[in-house]
């Protein structure tokens, strides 16, 4: 039997296990843990990897034609075709041309195992071009999986900080709906003392009321941003809690976007296309191969069976192919001469996508720096105009006015710092770099 205190000690032990897999549960979603998650287990990303893998199938397959192939065949005919008469008795070593009347055959048949095997000495550089574009598609696409992980680190960190400026909406109009409701309490105290029209009472209820609205609007707005970031990271998880915070973020010093995934993406379709140039040339060359096969016959009509083997050189030219070779030539030049241009565009758009991230960080910076001072004197316009209206010195639509005004600043003020945000990571997406410094967020 167990003792009390083992008794004791398993349902301690239960306890902690239990409450460490409660805190699992609740942990909340920074935006390191939102990004390690979406690199990894989103759509995107794993479509992404999949191309991965079906790129180096595809390098498999190249490679495969250096290897000699090795084939199998089995064949059983019954026939009364003189010339395959005549064959498969020489084939089964049974043939009597003393009683074989050539032109009264019997039918015979023949049973035949065949092992063949081939291999390409010279294909004037096709298998060469082949292995070598296959090569340079996987890292292509390789890097279009690191683009995609570069927008999708984005997106995430977008959705984040969109999270923070909903959070930010919600707390000004709750600090409204505060404001407003003390703001009634002293216009109702006023009217009961008789210096405050109805009117005016009603009309700062009438603000309350809609700083309420407004306050449902601003939730349902963060439940929608929360769902959508949960949506882009995949977390089926109803029970998904977003981080009080976002980090602090580093400012790229240097804008310089030769890093970005697309540009070395093309360069190994540059690669790509070059070596389709090649095995289009391979055309004009012969090919040489050797082949070599194993056969055994055997027949059940005249109980015969016998072996052979084969073995050669094949040499192939097309000497005149319609200008078969010339037009695919042409096509693989032309591709190549895309790829430049594509360059090109790709590197004008990239200038032009780190120009307006640059901006927009400028634009967000100083949209900050307005509204710091912008809250410090809505906030004081409040205090004062409250005052007077306790004192009944000021009209209940300058109250409402001066916090309509402090609402509207502090909902700036949140929109800018969330904007800031997204300008860098806006910044960050467009030079390539991960949206925190982290080695597995490394895109």
């Amino acid at each position: 039997m167990l003792a009390i205190s083992d008794i004791r000690k398993a349902v301690t032990s239960l306890a902690i296990l239990g409450a460490m897999l409660a805190n699992v549960e609740a942990e909340q979603w920074t935006l390191q843990r939102a990004l390690s998650h979406a690199l990894t287990n989103s759509p995107d990303a794993r479509i992404a990897q999949q191309r991965i893998t079906a790129a180096r199938a595809v390098i498999d397959q190249a490679n495969s034609a250096l290897w000699p192939q090795l084939q199998f065949k089995s064949t059983y005919v019954r026939t009364d075709n003189p010339v395959m008469v005549f064959g498969s008795l020489l084939n089964q070593r049974s043939i009597d041309l003393g009683t074989l009347d050539f032109n009264n055959v019997p039918d015979v048949d023949n049973l035949n195992v065949r092992g063949v095997v081939s291999m390409p000495i010279y294909t004037g550089g096709q298998i060469t071009a082949a292995r070598k574009g296959a090569t340079a598609n996987a890292e292509s696409i390789k890097q279009d999986a690191r683009a995609v992980r570069n927008t999708l680190g984005f997106e995430v960190a977008r959705a984040y900080h969109t999270i923070m400026k909903a959070r930010g909406f919600v707390r000004a109009t709750e600090a409204a709906v505060a404001s407003y409701e003390n703001n009634v309490a002293i216009a109702r105290k006023r009217h009961e003392a008789g210096t405050m029209l109805k009117s005016d009472v009603l009309a700062v209820e009438v603000r309350l009321a809609q700083a309420r609205e407004d306050l449902v609007r601003a939730r349902n707005g963060l439940a929608l941003a929360t769902r959508a970031l949960r949506s882009l990271i995949g977390v089926d998880d109803e029970s998904f809690e977003v981080a009080e915070d976002a980090p602090s973020v580093e400012v790229p010093s240097e804008l310089d976007f030769s890093g970005r995934p697309e540009l070395a993406s093309l360069e190994q379709k540059r690669r790509a296309a070059e070596a389709a140039v090649q095995g289009a040339k391979s055309g004009y060359l012969p090919k040489v191969g050797v082949f070599g096969s194993l056969d055994y016959d055997h027949g059940w009509r005249f109980n015969g069976d016998g072996g052979s083997w084969t073995a050669g050189a094949m040499l192939e030219w097309n000497l005149w192919d319609g200008k078969a070779t010339r037009a695919r030539v042409n096509e693989a030049r032309a591709n190549l001469e895309m790829i430049d241009e594509h360059d090109r565009k790709l590197r004008l758009g990239l200038d032009l996508e780190v120009e307006q991230a640059r901006l927009g960080l400028k634009e967000a910076d100083e949209r900050l720096e307005v509204t710091s001072t912008v809250i410090a004197q809505a906030e004081e316009s409040v205090q004062l105009t409250r005052a007077r209206f306790e004192q009944g010195l000021a009209l209940a639509t300058q109250l409402i006015d001066a916090e309509t005004a402090l609402t509207a600043a502090r909902v700036r003020r949140a929109e800018a710092e969330a904007d800031r945000n997204i300008a860098i990571a806006a910044l960050r997406k467009a030079l390539g770099l991960p949206q925190l410094d982290l080695p597995d967020l490394n895109p």
